[in-house]
């Protein structure tokens, strides 16, 4: 797969398998700035339905921090304001090596049942599949809203099947 950054990014950039990597900096993640992401999502606007799921966000900055992403409080909270801002940040994020952004909507301050297993790298939450359900489907209106603003339904629907199989096979859920 070839990967271009957002100022490589032209129409023939998204055609064929490349993917635009996104990375949000440490300070940006640390101040709670999303203006320049907030103007990278209203370019993908102007691409129409061509980016879909042709993007890779990530966190720079972070290599040298021991813990895990998860565990790194402005990272969640800067990962929960993108898609509180963009609840069409789904349409536009590959699914694959994109759980994360899923997995901090699961955590919720008060009941945080998260644990690592530190080899595999991998992680085991505890919730229940109606809360998982919920979220789907939250998903899913919000993907078909955005999916008419954009006049693409089908694709909409398309990154709604694939993320949920995605989330569902990634919570041991299905």
């Amino acid at each position: 797969m070839k990967y271009f950054t957002p100022d490589q990014m032209t129409q023939d950039m998204f055609e064929g398998s490349s993917v635009c990597h996104y990375e949000i900096s440490k300070s940006e993640t640390q101040e709670l700035d999303l203006d320049r992401l907030n103007e990278f999502m209203s370019e993908l606007l102007e691409y129409g339905s061509l980016p879909r799921q042709k993007v890779l966000f990530s966190f720079a900055g972070y290599d040298t921090d021991e813990r895990e992403l998860i565990f790194i409080p402005e990272v969640i909270k800067c990962a929960k304001a993108l898609i509180s801002q963009h609840p069409y940040f789904w349409y536009y994020a590959t699914p694959f090596n994109s759980e994360f952004f899923f997995l901090v909507l699961l955590l919720e301050e008060k009941n945080q049942t998260i644990a690592t297993i530190p080899l595999a790298r991998k992680f085991h939450i505890k919730t229940d599949k109606e809360k998982v359900m919920g979220m789907i489907k939250i998903m899913g209106i919000n993907l078909n809203i955005f999916g008419e603003e954009i006049d693409d339904i089908g694709g909409a629907v398309e990154s709604l099947k694939v993320w949920s199989e995605k989330i569902l096979v990634a919570l041991g859920l299905k």
